[in-house]
């Protein structure tokens, strides 16, 4: 996550400094400075005024990436820290923040015009060709100040660009109008922050697309809690919002949507109740009712946007972005090797350190055993992530950040050593939350719940001889037994025990399936085979 001035930046600020009027002097300071990727130079005679003998002025122009605010003190900050550790001596006199005036641009394309000979499907076909092919669009005239039709023809006309001029005849202007009378001033800019008008746009605009993706999160979840078909009724306000969204999209809400910006509005609200949908669905794991989980959900997928910006400033740009073209392929590689070792490592602790069932006695596939190390190296992913997210931001906001300084290299292995941890964590003890949630269900006489794809059966046993090899015998007949599927010649069993207090929960068996007989439990509620 280093910062490189000399190649990103998006604040300027200038530094009058005051330095010794002596050659050396200035010959140490330009070099140091110029060696920032900063661009130095002697002020002028008007910017130097203030500045007398036996000091001189230079002018030093300071680029960082990071927020408007503090970034002339961050600017600051880092030229005085770099002359106390050179013990270089200058001083800054002036510090100003340089951002370009806005200017109103008219922008003006050039098409061709449209044919007026031949059959209307011929004429629609040319048409067609001239979008695709993109013969509309080759010509371009950006006007300063408001539109002026005139004006952008005549210059057109007059211009030479690419040795092919103007031609009235076979092309034509497309554009905004011209507004109705010169005198009258134009109306205020939409979602202009800089002037009140279009500031309280800005803010309505912002509140009400957050009302909108509230709103359709809530609707993903009502989908979900409600069952009744009256549960449809929250895509209404769903509808409404994907309208209301493509009103809002490219300007002021009196325009009429465009069908191809109302299908993006509504495929976004449509991912949005999906998301809802999801969200409220894992979140039902945890219980409560259904307000608590619906007000908890927005401000989780605010949370979510916040950590997003925040990874995005720590590593663009950064020499992780400069490098992510081979670096992300890299990483990626040996995950598909970690995914099944990590969840055949869950699977032990849920089978053979729970049920006390060898892993290769039960038939598993690659897929479920990625599919069960994906939940926790996700978790592990976004507390990590977080963690970047706070770098990020500190680093957008010029906190804690010494001038010339890059990130620690020592934090990388650190992340790393966080998120192994994490996703050990996590998954050992999902797993064993995942073994007592099916010991209980056992006890009760329940089908135990799958873990993700390993699914337990509720069996009698029967032997088919009084004298059978039993593993880890004796036999237990009088009380259904769990399975989880058959592996070769055998099958493992597991009884939950009578009393079933610390670690004496139950016993595993193993015995040939010529030698069994398994079926389900006429009452399994009853805890009884015979």
């Amino acid at each position: 996550m280093d910062h490189d001035t000399g190649h990103s930046f998006n604040r300027r600020v200038r530094l009058l400094i005051e330095v010794p009027n002596q050659p050396d002097e200035t010959a140490l300071v330009e070099e140091l400075l110029t060696a920032q990727g900063w661009p130095v130079r002697e002020a002028t005679v008007e910017e130097r005024a203030s500045i007398a003998f036996p000091r001189t002025g230079m002018i030093v122009e300071v680029r960082l990436r990071g927020a408007r605010r503090g970034a002339r003190r961050a600017a600051v900050r880092r030229v005085e820290s770099l002359a106390s550790r050179a013990k270089a001596p200058l001083w800054v006199r002036q510090s100003v923040l340089l951002e370009n005036p806005k200017e109103r641009r008219t922008l003006y394309r050039t098409r061709l015009r449209p044919p007026d000979q031949g059959t209307p499907a011929a004429r629609w076909l040319l048409r067609f060709v001239r979008q695709a092919n993109g013969s509309h669009d080759q010509r371009a005239l950006s006007l300063a100040g408001p539109p002026d039709r005139a004006r952008a023809v005549s210059e057109l006309g007059a211009s030479r660009l690419g040795g092919r001029p103007f031609d009235a005849d076979r092309e034509e202007l497309t554009g905004p109008p011209d507004l109705p009378d010169a005198t009258t001033p134009p109306p205020t800019a939409w979602l202009d922050p800089e002037t009140p008008g279009g500031l309280w746009s800005l803010a309505l605009t912002a509140a009400a697309y957050v009302l909108g993706v509230v709103v359709c999160l809530a609707a993903g979840g009502l989908v979900l809690a409600l069952d009744t078909a009256w549960r449809w009724l929250g895509l209404l306000p769903v509808a409404a919002a994907a309208v209301a969204g493509a009103v809002f999209v490219g300007g002021p809400p009196v325009r009429r949507p465009k069908p191809l910006a109302l299908l993006g509005s509504a495929a976004f609200c449509a991912l949005l109740v999906y998301i809802g949908h999801m969200l409220l669905g894992e979140m039902s794991e945890l219980g409560g009712s259904i307000v608590l989980r619906a007000v908890i959900t927005p401000p989780a997928v605010l949370l979510a946007l916040a950590i997003g910006y925040g990874v995005h400033w720590a590593l663009v740009p950064s020499w992780f972005s400069r490098h992510a073209s081979w670096l992300v392929p890299a990483l990626l590689a040996p995950l598909l090797l970690l995914l099944p070792w990590f969840g055949r490592l869950l699977y032990t602790v849920y089978l053979t350190i729970g049920f006390g069932i060898p892993v290769e006695a039960v038939p598993l596939t690659t897929y479920s055993m990625m599919y069960a190390a994906l939940k926790p190296m996700a978790v592990a992913a976004g507390c990590a992530l977080f963690f970047v997210a706070v770098a990020g931001w500190a680093r957008h906001t010029y906190w804690g950040r010494m001038p010339g300084e890059s990130a620690p290299t020592f934090l990388l292995p650190l992340s790393a050593l966080q998120y192994v941890v994490t996703a050990l964590l996590f998954g050992v003890l999902s797993a064993g939350h995942a073994w007592g949630d099916a010991v209980d269900a056992v006890r009760a006489g329940r089908t135990p719940p799958g873990y993700y794809g390993l699914s337990g059966t509720l069996m009698c046993v029967e032997p088919k001889g009084p004298d059978i090899p039993v593993y880890n015998g004796p036999l237990v007949t009088d009380r259904p037994v769990v399975t989880f599927g058959a592996s070769g010649e055998r099958v493992w069993l597991w009884a939950p025990s009578r009393q079933g207090s610390g670690s004496d929960q139950g016993r595993a068996m193993s015995v040939r399936l010529e030698d069994v007989t398994l079926a389900r439990p006429a009452a399994a509620e009853n805890q009884d085979c015979r």
